[in-house]
């Protein structure tokens, strides 16, 4: 089936934060990337061509670039692309692969800076206030490859006790989230990657210390609250945390603080550790501790103030605890919220991994190696797809509409790939109302 024109048949107006202007920003971004070609011969594909395709394939989550460009030759998907996505050309495969090896990881990482300006011109971000006004960056670290037998300069290696190398590919990413608010917003990632050749690998803490000075540089305005596991509650990592101006909430488990706990014990039988207890309406007991000014190690010189949380079933048996170190001075009006605060980094496991991993987006696939930073910059474009999709469930009608009418995002977004692949659409508006107008699919039909 050829194209048809619908305009007029609808109101095409667009919104700062439609899928329409959100793509005019990324197209715009990528643009300015350097060119990795040292020749750029007449009638070459242009460069934000293949990152954009790259970006048509994660956000209409097809499982491969074989199976994307497949589409492309056998549908009116390549319409579609130039229509919804403004590509002029797109690149077989394997050249989109050559051309997003060469492309810088920074540079690529930069739209993301514009999509949180774009969000924070538009008020989106009020959604994520929390704390007096505060946001919560939760941060944490996972796998998003893993193989025996494939593997890329960039790879992680890990060597089992039988001499088996495995390896993989680590990411650190952070999102702003909100106690209750089942939406998330990706703010930034750094690859850990393997560094000096083959003698160093990266770990989280480094990719950390890259991360957070950057990304308090690039938001001086909004009042960040760190929330992460324990494995940043060291006092090398606190510090860094104080030095940039940044509060935090950092699980601190005993077994990996025994001065902060032995310290704890002394204070509590003193009377200067807190304790407040309710019980609600299941009759669950909710036990809060909490004690200020207590030192990170035996010398005292780092302090941080401390929280814990008992929750405690009508049986007695104890059905969750956990404990926490933050910047906060903790009192009986906060420490709940506090500890709300600290409960929030399940979401960075569920809402943001979980996601990633399981409902469409695939970032396990091996979507390409390459020899420099393929599978990083496809990470990221797989990311910003996913960023793209969270602005959408918040804020576009339609596109929520259909998503609850559909009930599953993987059933959503087969459904939508279907019609891509079908017909061509000459906006996201018009695609929407198309999947949600029963009689608008029939006058479709009848041209």
């Amino acid at each position: 089936m050829g194209a048809v024109c619908f305009a007029g048949l609808m109101n095409t107006k667009e919104t700062a934060l439609s899928f329409s202007s959100l793509v005019s920003l990324a197209r715009e971004r990528f643009k300015s990337l350097t060119d990795p070609r040292k020749r750029i011969v007449e009638n070459s594909y242009p460069l934000e061509d293949a990152v954009m395709s790259a970006l048509a394939m994660f956000h209409f989550q097809d499982p491969s670039f074989l199976k994307f460009q497949k589409a492309l030759e056998d549908s009116e998907r390549k319409s579609n692309l130039t229509t919804l996505f403004k590509v002029s050309s797109v690149p077989k495969s394997t050249q989109m692969r050559t051309l997003i090896d060469g492309v810088s990881p920074s540079e690529v990482a930069e739209v993301f800076d514009d999509l949180h300006r774009r969000v924070s011109e538009a008020k989106l971000l009020s959604k994520f206030r929390f704390m007096d006004g505060r946001y919560l960056l939760l941060l944490d670290g996972s796998e998003y490859f893993s193989s025996h037998k494939c593997s890329c300069p960039g790879c992680l290696q890990a060597e089992s006790a039988d001499g088996t190398i495995r390896f993989h590919h680590q990411i650190l990413q952070m999102v702003l989230a909100k106690p209750g608010l089942k939406h998330v917003l990706p703010f930034g990632a750094e690859e850990v990657c393997r560094q000096d050749g083959i003698t160093k690998e990266d770990c989280e803490i480094n990719a950390a210390k890259r991360l957070i000075p950057r990304i308090v540089a690039n938001h001086p305005h909004m009042d960040l609250v760190l929330v992460a596991d324990g494995l940043y509650s060291n006092v090398p990592f606190v510090s860094l945390l104080q030095s940039c101006h940044l509060s935090f909430v950092l699980v601190a488990k005993p077994g990996n603080h025994q001065a902060l706990f032995e310290d704890l014990t002394g204070l509590r039988k003193a009377g200067a550790v807190g304790r407040m207890e309710r019980k609600d309406s299941q009759g669950r007991r909710h036990v809060y501790e909490y004690c200020n000014d207590v030192g990170l190690r035996s010398d005292g010189v780092t302090k941080a103030n401390w929280f814990s949380y008992q929750l405690i079933n009508q049986d007695g048996k104890v059905g969750y605890t956990n404990t926490w170190v933050t910047s906060f001075k903790v009192t009986a009006q906060n420490v709940e919220e506090l500890v709300a605060a600290g409960r929030c980094r399940w979401k960075i496991e569920n809402e943001t991994f979980n996601t990633l991993k399981n409902q469409g987006y695939q970032i396990e696939h091996n979507y390409g190696h390459g020899q420099k930073n393929l599978s990083f910059v496809l990470f990221l474009l797989n990311l910003l797809a996913f960023s793209i999709h969270q602005i959408l469930e918040m804020q576009d009608k339609r596109f929520l509409q259909l998503y609850e009418k559909i009930g599953s995002r993987k059933e959503l977004w087969a459904h939508l790939r279907a019609m891509v692949n079908t017909f061509v659409f000459e906006s996201w508006n018009f695609l929407m109302k198309f999947m949600l107008d029963r009689r608008l699919r029939q006058a479709f039909l009848k041209t």
